[in-house]
């Protein structure tokens, strides 16, 4: 797992989460990051217009990603922690920062 990977998982779990298919969305998700993305989604703004990855940065045990997600005329930037799971970059921890 490499940051271009990484980035390229998070652009296309953003555009998912943009587009409202949260089952792909879902499926960046690891079982451990589960309880975080409810508390997560209800601080996004509403409707989700648009979403950018600002960074990729390797981290102790995998890489650390900050998304934008905007719309309404606000902006929310989320933390997610990445690391290799079965061989593909999944979603460990979500933080709103």
């Amino acid at each position: 797992m490499d940051d271009a990977s990484v980035r390229q998982a998070a652009e296309a779990h953003a555009v998912a989460t943009v587009s409202g298919d949260l089952k792909t969305a879902g499926s960046y998700l690891d079982k451990s990051a589960y309880s975080a993305a409810g508390e997560v989604m209800k601080s996004m703004p509403d409707p989700l217009e648009a979403s950018q990855v600002t960074t990729v940065e390797a981290a102790d045990e995998g890489f650390d990603v900050r998304i934008e997600y905007s719309g309404a005329g606000s902006t929310t930037t989320i933390l997610s922690t990445w690391q290799a799971i079965d061989g593909a970059p999944k979603i460990v921890g979500l933080q709103v920062v």
